[in-house]
């Protein structure tokens, strides 16, 4: 291992020797050649992240082992494509079918979607039709609430009115009655005043009758109580001619009146 070290650092002709060796196996070995091209890609990220992030030193460079990488990849997949061409060819008939599977599915997916479109469009369309003509039909039953109403507060209007005539002429008709009652009343009051008026009338009448004939008859008693010899004084007591009360037998003996 160490002659190879040292081969390989002093001597050119080893280094193309090994270079042309490695790029042979990696023409007939394909497969290998960009297994071990990936493998390097790895070792390559390993590698700067040793030497950027954790500060350690690496045995290789990186941009050797990234042209490594290159070469065997393309080596190794034109070597691939050289020795195996039936392989080559079933793989692109595979693209091939897989490509044209991919593009009919997408083609099928794109009939249903445009299929789903025109249904969703179709639905979205009767939806509106339908959601149009709910609104219309709200807009005529609104109308038609709103003509109804109308219809009703013109009732009402009318039914208010008319209750309104009629309180007017009841009322009217209740100040005709209380204007006919009073004025009976009053013609019943002057009826009662020029009756009472009468009855006093006739009343005093009666009293001055009565007094004249009251007056009349103390004339003729006082008179007849002269002739008697008994005096009557202002209080109507009678009194004996010497002055002494007289007995109420005494008067009714004398025929006079007590």
């Amino acid at each position: 291992m160490e002659k190879l070290k040292n081969l390989w650092d002093d001597k050119l002709w080893f280094k193309i020797l090994v270079i042309v060796v490695i790029l042979a196996l990696s023409y007939w070995f394909g497969i290998i050649a960009i297994l071990l091209g990936f493998i390097l890609f790895i070792y390559a990220i390993v590698t700067v992240i040793r030497k950027y992030i954790f500060k350690k030193n690496t045995r290789f460079k990186v941009r050797y082992i990234l042209l490594s990488f290159l070469a065997l990849t393309i080596m190794g997949g034109y070597g691939y494509a050289q020795t195996h061409p039936e392989e080559m060819e079933q793989s692109r008939i595979r693209q091939q079918e897989t490509k044209k599977a991919a593009e009919t599915k997408k083609a099928e997916d794109a009939k249903k979607a445009a299929k789903a479109k025109k249904a969703e469009d179709a639905k979205k369309a009767a939806k509106a039709k339908k959601a149009e003509d709910a609104k219309k039909a709200e807009a005529a039953r609104q109308a038609e609430a709103a003509k109804q109403a109308e219809a009703a507060k013109q009732a009402e209007a009318a039914k208010q009115a008319e209750a309104a005539r009629q309180a007017e002429a009841a009322r009217q008709a209740e100040a005709a009655r209380q204007a006919e009652a009073a004025k009976q009343a009053e013609a019943a009051r002057q009826a009662e005043a020029a009756r009472q008026a009468e009855a006093a009338a006739q009343a005093q009448a009666a009293a001055q009758a009565q007094a004249a004939a009251q007056a009349q008859a103390a004339a003729q008693t006082e008179q007849n109580g002269n002739s008697s010899g008994y005096i009557r004084d202002a209080n109507g007591r009678w009194h004996r001619s010497n002055g002494q009360f007289a007995s109420k037998k005494e008067i009714a003996a004398a025929g006079l009146v007590w």
